[in-house]
């Protein structure tokens, strides 16, 4: 059978249905291999599957001694920042790269979230790319949450070798969350989460 005869007999036999199911998923797959629309397949595929984050059993919540806030970030200005500036507040801190599909996912929830408590919670997000990049980031997205590049290591209690990694910490020091990949942190759970221990 030739190949014009195949197409034929398929648009004959099919439902529209089947036909349109089929064409996405051909679709998908040349989106996911063409070079230039990979990355935003699959940050849209993140978004789809974020859920909210697990808050960890207080028995099984570590604490930062004092020297695990003795680490230096850099703002984009080029200022050294101590992470010690931000002890004894709850602080969000999020490990993140602009190339991430799952950091890049959830940044309009951490967006939402700066915005909503950015006055009341420390929101520290770390990338060890160079300032051109994420100032550029920041530009097309128009994000205004305060960031960060990581100079230097953070201490083993907070370090990780997968992005995104998000750490909270509460202001007595405890990490109550570690959350590797992205996560709903403008939902109700992880919000209501938050009221509670600022009314602490």
């Amino acid at each position: 059978m030739k190949i014009k005869e195949r197409i034929q007999n398929y648009f004959r036999t099919k439902s529209p249905f089947r036909i349109t199911t089929d064409l996405l998923f051909y679709l998908l797959i040349l989106s996911v291999l063409l070079p230039f629309s990979r990355k935003y397949v699959a940050t849209g595929m993140n978004k789809l599957i974020m859920h909210r984050p697990a808050i960890i059993k207080e028995a099984n919540q570590v604490f930062l001694s004092d020297e695990d806030f003795e680490w230096t970030l850099m703002d984009l200005n080029g200022n050294p920042v101590s992470f010690r500036d931000f002890q004894g507040e709850v602080i969000f801190l999020n490990i993140w790269a602009t190339w991430c599909p799952p950091c890049r996912a959830e940044m309009p929830n951490i967006q939402n979230l700066f915005k909503e408590y950015g006055n009341r919670v420390s929101i520290v997000l770390a990338s060890q790319e160079d300032r051109e990049t994420i100032l550029r980031f920041l530009e097309e997205h128009e994000y205004t949450m305060p960031m960060y590049r990581l100079v230097q290591n953070p201490p083993a209690k907070l370090s990780t070798s997968s992005i995104p990694t998000t750490f909270l910490i509460t202001p007595e020091g405890k990490i109550s969350v570690r959350k590797t990949g992205a996560a709903k942190w403008d939902g109700n759970f992880f919000t209501a989460y938050l009221d509670e221990m600022l009314a602490r």
